[in-house]
């Protein structure tokens, strides 16, 4: 009988071919005897499923997808990022249907590695999304993974801000010619996708905008301040891209010395540096926008400014920086504590009978 219990499983699987098609999944039992009876079903409903659904690729499936959320204006660059990196992890010429739940599951503790579990919990919500369109397609997917499972708790927390006094230490220790990349990013608000793969085509000085090009060919404009702007002039325009880095060495097609544009992942050792150097703990280059959204609450209070300026969507992701105004609150229940009444103004104003 085909079945067998994986390492840190509690449950055995089933694995068997009929007439060149794969069948397996869980049996949901502990014990072999009782995985074996559900062996045996499954195959007499391979055998009597006359009609198999057909197999796709994932990246096949993932191409039909996309062109069903572009008809309805519903693809972001987001969404695309994500089942970028997920079809590369998997392999994009690999079955659906032969993806494991195990081959899922390590792929997302990978990313819970490098950005928060809101950030992971979205990304399998776009994998799941998919996995169902191709279950309603009618495509052979094996057994529909157990997404609840895969999900990781959420911080209730206050976004990470940037203290004024960590600022400084940050930008001391960054390296010299990712100064400017970091200190855009923190000025800006805008992602590090955003800021990496700025152009000096986008850029339109005396309006003081950015015109950016998202997927599906739309621009969308975003405000420039003389700060952002003095920064920008002060890039080589050695390439298409605004913010680039020194080679440290010779390798490949770089040439020590040169300016080369700055890669996805290529920033992060140096982030990481200088976070140890500065001394800073639980910030990540993602808190920058954070701290920029948080400041411009603090100092306007305004929600639709910041909505704008940090190029949400919904107005309830902003709300995530109303912590801003914890100390608003505080000072006016310190007030409302004392027992002294506050004198009135003296207008010069005689009082009338």
């Amino acid at each position: 009988m085909s079945v067998y219990k994986p390492k840190k499983s509690a449950v055995y699987l089933y694995d068997f071919q009929h007439r060149g098609r794969r069948f397996h999944g869980s049996t949901g039992q502990k014990t072999k005897r009782a995985a074996e009876t559900v062996e045996s079903q499954k195959r007499v409903e391979a055998v009597l499923n006359l009609k198999p659904k057909p197999v796709i690729s994932l990246d096949k499936i993932a191409g039909i997808y996309e062109e069903k959320l572009r008809r309805q204006g519903r693809w972001d660059r987001s969404t695309e990022g994500w089942l970028d990196s997920l079809i590369n992890a998997l392999g994009p010429n690999a079955f659906i249907s032969d993806i494991s739940q195990v081959a899922i599951g390590d792929y997302f503790r990978h990313r819970a590695a490098l950005v928060s579990g809101a950030s992971v919990n979205r990304e399998i919500d776009v994998a799941r999304a998919l996995w169902r369109f191709a279950d309603r397609a009618k495509y052979d997917i094996g057994e529909m993974p157990d997404w609840g499972s895969m999900r990781y708790a959420e911080r209730d927390n206050d976004p990470r801000e940037l203290q004024f006094a960590e600022e400084d230490k940050l930008l001391d220790a960054i390296r010299e010619d990712y100064h400017p990349f970091v200190k855009f990013a923190l000025l800006s608000g805008w992602r590090v996708s955003e800021v990496r793969t700025l152009l000096w085509s986008d850029l339109d000085f005396p309006s003081k905008i950015a015109w950016r090009t998202v997927k599906g060919g739309n621009r969308v404009k975003r405000p420039l301040t003389t700060e952002m702007i003095a920064l920008i002039a002060t890039q080589q325009q050695v390439c298409a891209q605004v913010f680039t880095y020194v080679a440290a060495s010779s390798r490949q097609k770089r040439r020590k010395g040169q300016r080369y544009p700055i890669s996805k992942d290529g920033w992060r050792k140096v982030w990481k540096a200088a976070l140890d150097e500065a001394g800073i703990e639980d910030f990540r280059f993602h808190d920058l926008r954070h701290t920029r959204g948080t400041r411009i609450l603090r100092r306007t209070g305004n929600l639709a400014a910041a909505q704008k300026a940090l190029g949400h969507k919904h107005i309830r992701t902003t709300l995530r920086y109303a912590h801003a105004f914890d100390d608003d609150v505080r000072n006016a229940l310190e007030a409302s504590e004392s027992r002294t009444i506050p004198e009135v103004p003296n207008t010069g104003q005689k009082k009338t009978a």
